[in-house]
């Protein structure tokens, strides 16, 4: 097989798992079998990308076939989550993000982080990291803009108070480049008083989280909005 077709193969695969809903215990043998399938071939890819995607993948047909009759709604979102994240590893080694992004709607674990603070930045994506998001963490006004159309998030996190930044107009271009695509706003500020509280009601973010708590904390609204926003997608059964 080559490299070209086992990467097709995969994505194939990644996207059913990541859109698959109410799925039946013949569905998840037949995931898991294809899965299975894939790991062996990816022995003879020399790809360290796939390769680990690949790895993934094997991980995850060890693990379909588990409760998958008694709770088929939980089993549904398990395999939304982890058909996303497999996406994620493909996307982030991708030629062309944009066009990935295009064929694979699926792939919506992506955070887009705004804040000139590159310590509180850095700190909070490898936080959201290492929850299984793909994050991408910008400084201006201007890379944010950028990156609403290449990147393409799902959740937007933006500190309020930032030089050259006008958080109405970011969240309202992020609202209308999203299309009927769901998405979710989380605002930051370290900031409190009448112009904190004007400023959220003109923008009505879906979460605001304060600063001072720490990443902790932001990764803690971050998951609580992708959890609504996860119930309420289609393929969340």
């Amino acid at each position: 097989m080559s490299t070209r077709l086992y990467e097709l193969g995969l994505r194939q695969i990644a996207g059913g798992l990541a859109s698959l809903y109410a799925p039946t215990p013949e569905t998840i043998l037949q995931l898991a079998n294809d899965l299975r399938r894939m790991e062996v071939n990816a022995l003879q890819i020399d790809d360290a990308r796939l390769a680990v995607a690949a790895k993934d993948a094997e991980a995850t047909a060890r693990f379909l076939p588990t409760g998958t009759a008694e709770d088929p709604v939980a089993c549904a979102r398990a395999l939304h989550r982890v058909g996303s994240i497999l996406l994620l590893r493909l996307f982030e080694g991708a030629a062309k993000p944009k066009d990935f992004v295009a064929s694979h709607p699926a792939v919506d674990r992506k955070i887009l982080v705004v804040d000139d603070s590159r310590v509180a930045a850095v700190a909070l994506s490898n936080a959201l990291v290492a929850r299984d998001f793909l994050v991408r963490s910008v400084a201006t006004m201007e890379e944010a803009l950028t990156e609403l159309v290449d990147f393409a998030p799902t959740i937007l996190v933006s500190d309020i108070h930032m030089p050259d930044l006008d958080v109405g107009v970011l969240c309202r271009t992020f609202r209308e480049s999203a299309g009927r695509r769901p998405i979710r706003v989380v605002l930051m500020s370290s900031l409190t008083g009448d112009e904190l509280e004007c400023r959220l009601g003109e923008v009505k973010p879906d979460a605001f989280v304060s600063k001072m708590s720490g990443a902790a904390t932001a990764v803690e609204r971050v998951l609580k909005v992708w959890a609504d926003l996860a119930l309420s997608s289609p393929s969340s059964g």
